[in-house]
C-alpha cells in the first residue's frame, strides 16, 4: 500500500524488537494511512468538482500549484493524474 501511493520502502534488517518500537512504528503508519486516505478523498472531491463542470457543459477551471512540483491544469488532466499530482510529493505538517 505504501508504495502504491508513492512512498519509498525498503526491506528491515531482522532484529529483535520490543513493544515500543512497535507502538511508535503502529503509530506512524496510522498517520501514513490518514495522509493517505485524506489526500485520496481530496482527489475525490477535486475530480467530482470537474465532473460536475463537465455535466453543465462547462470547463472546469483551475490549476494545481506546488513548489517543486509542475503546475496540473484541471481541464485537461485525468481523474488518475490529478491523485498522482496529489500523492507525488504530499506537504509537509
Amino acid at each position: 500500500m505504501l508504495q502504491q501511493a508513492g512512498f519509498t520502502t525498503r526491506p528491515v534488517q531482522h532484529r529483535d524488537l520490543d513493544w515500543q518500537t512497535i507502538v511508535v512504528v503502529i503509530r506512524d503508519l496510522d498517520e501514513i494511512a490518514g495522509s493517505v486516505a485524506a489526500i485520496m478523498t481530496l482527489a475525490e472531491k477535486i475530480n467530482a468538482y470537474r465532473q460536475s463542470r463537465r455535466d453543465q457543459g462547462k470547463t472546469p477551471q483551475g490549476t494545481l500549484r506546488r513548489a517543486g512540483q509542475p503546475p496540473l491544469n484541471l481541464a485537461h488532466a485525468t481523474d488518475q493524474e490529478v491523485l498522482e499530482w496529489l500523492l507525488k510529493t504530499p506537504p509537509q505538517a
